[in-house]
């Protein structure tokens, strides 16, 4: 019988099954959720694993997941021999019906935390922070307290569509250490208090107690104040404009006018240049440190709305002075009068203009009341006319309304500068796109697409399952940037672009072109690789601790971390 020889388009398959099992994903899932191992030809940690792969590779929604596996080496990924016919949708679905019983947030921090220890990164700053999915479909109404898949703001601007509710916890690294999905109409204000007290269950008092949570404003409420005053817990947000205080300290910050200058966060070309003033006020008879910030650059949508309020006000100017030019007076005091009457009751704030009254030249005729006369001469008189002398923006009203509309008050209860100076707090503020950045991937049409199981258990658990994709991105991520930041390197990736922080993404793109010879011969398998392997692609494998040798050898340890 002669050799079968297949080619496999393997691409970062291997590499991630790699870091999969570095944290022990199976095993802990299947340490953690019921499930009879008899009975079961494959571990619910398997299936929760090959969804994770398809995930980052593919993409595939779960009736497709298994056309994924007939092109790869499924030997080669999991701890058993698997066909690709046993990761069908019904499979896959059973899975996630295991997780969701064992309480998939608590499977996933438990995961996630030792994640965190593997990787030798301290819980200090946690950024929080929420977004939402839509979804298709009717589902069966849920067990009593179950996820209620329903309308609610929807983040991704798709009110007609029914949607659930993500919310995470990432640290500065980007991997997430808490998630859970919510209720499609839960608030912003509401989920802040109910994650807080999930962290409190899962993190140790050392832990807690170095711990530091920052959220948008959403979090600040009166009540959402007292509980992180119960729960002792230090965090940083934005202080909302509703509060009175808000606008209070702005106006004292610039009459002080005593910034001091902290300077650009980012190494970025025209990054945002910030200055603070600190203030220590009380909410409800508790102290917190409150810092003014003001950026240079006014944020987008706040310009756009300015913007749009002076073109507003232009318009309506310009027409309604257009319409008191064809107004003739018959005196000049009346026409005067008019204009002072006219600035009365046309108040505007970005334009300054001027009018003036000019007799016209072309007299009017005056008639009288009744038929005139036959051959009776219609008298012509003249008038007064108003007209528009100059008009122009108000460039310093503007400049100093773009100053305020760019200062922005934060709020925190770690009022001791020598442990934590104002410029960190500033910079801990400024790490929320920690966790908008795994929203916007976890959002991206090749993660996941409108959900759409048959219940909201399934749906609830597959959340969860995405957030676990997302952890082994982010350590791949974590470790490339981490090798080249302290080897001093860079890597070359697709479209010539030289990158000392490439994303997850660009890692992926660069290893998705591998291919293993697979050689079945005399019921043995043997794997080759071809010799044109990319060189950036063998890089981003060192970096993570391996080399190509996982990709033909099952029995390869993570060599260099």
């Amino acid at each position: 019988m002669s050799d079968q020889i297949l080619t496999l388009h393997v691409g970062p398959s291997q590499l991630l099954s790699k870091l999969c099992d570095e944290i022990e994903l199976e095993k802990t899932i299947n340490d953690l959720v019921k499930w009879d191992s008899v009975r079961c030809h494959l571990s619910p940690g398997t299936r929760i694993k090959a969804l994770v792969l398809n995930i980052l590779c593919s993409g595939k929604p779960l009736y497709k997941v298994h056309e994924f596996y007939q092109t790869l080496d499924s030997e080669m990924l999991f701890d058993t021999s698997i066909s690709p016919d046993q990761l069908n949708d019904d499979a896959l679905g059973r899975a996630l019906d295991y997780l969701h019983e064992a309480e998939a947030w608590k499977v996933y921090s438990t995961l996630a935390l030792k994640a965190l220890k593997r990787l030798n990164l301290p819980i200090g700053v946690l950024h929080n922070d929420t977004t939402s999915i839509s979804v298709y479909g009717e589902y069966k109404q849920p067990k009593e307290d179950g996820l209620q898949i329903t309308y609610g703001y929807s983040k991704a601007h798709r009110p007609d569509l029914k949607q659930i509710v993500l919310g995470m916890g990432v640290t500065p690294e980007r991997i997430p250490i808490l998630a859970k999905v919510e209720n499609g109409n839960i608030s912003d204000k509401s989920w802040n208090v109910e994650f807080i007290q999930k962290m409190r269950k899962i993190l140790s008092n050392e832990d807690w107690k170095n711990l530091i949570y920052q959220a948008d404003s959403a979090l600040i409420t009166t009540e959402n104040l007292a509980e992180i005053q119960q729960q002792k817990l230090s965090f940083i947000s934005r202080l909302p404009d509703t509060f009175g205080l808000s606008t209070e300290l702005k106006k004292e910050a610039w009459s002080l006018n005593n910034w001091e200058m902290v300077g650009s966060l980012s190494d970025k070309k025209d990054a945002a240049i910030y200055q603070i003033q600190a203030f220590e006020r009380q909410i409800k008879d508790l102290p917190y440190r409150f810092l003014v910030v003001h950026s240079n650059i006014l944020d987008q949508r706040k310009e756009k709305t300015l913007n749009r309020a002076i073109e507003k006000e232009e318009t309506k100017l310009k027409k309604e002075i257009e319409k008191l030019s064809k107004v003739p007076f018959h005196c000049k005091e009346d026409a005067l009068e008019a204009i002072q009457a006219f600035k009365k009751k046309q108040k505007t704030s970005y334009f300054c203009y001027e009018l003036n009254v000019q007799m016209s030249d072309q007299p009017v005729k005056r008639k009288k009341r009744g038929r005139p006369k036959k051959d009776e001469q219609t008298k012509r008189e003249q008038v007064y006319q108003i007209q528009l002398e100059s008009f122009k923006k108000d460039r310093d009203f503007i400049e100093k309304k773009k100053k305020k509309l760019s200062t922005f008050v934060l709020i925190t209860n770690k009022l001791d500068e020598e442990t934590l100076s104002n410029q960190e707090v500033l910079k801990i503020y400024k790490g929320q796109s920690a966790a908008e950045t795994r929203f916007r991937l976890i959002k991206d049409s090749q993660m996941i697409d409108a959900i759409y199981l048959k219940t909201p258990e399934r749906v609830e658990a597959l959340g969860i399952v995405y957030v676990m994709a997302l952890l082994i991105y982010g350590i791949l991520e974590y470790r490339v940037r981490k090798e080249l930041k302290e080897r001093n390197l860079s890597l070359i990736l697709k479209g010539k672009r030289k990158l000392h922080q490439p994303t997850g993404q660009a890692l992926l793109e660069q290893l998705e072109d591998i291919t293993v010879i697979l050689i079945n011969q005399n019921q043995q398998k043997i794997r080759l690789l071809p010799d044109n392997i990319d060189s950036q692609a063998k890089k981003i494998i060192e970096l993570c601790g391996y080399d190509l040798s996982i990709y033909v050898s099952k029995n390869v340890e993570n060599q260099g971390k």
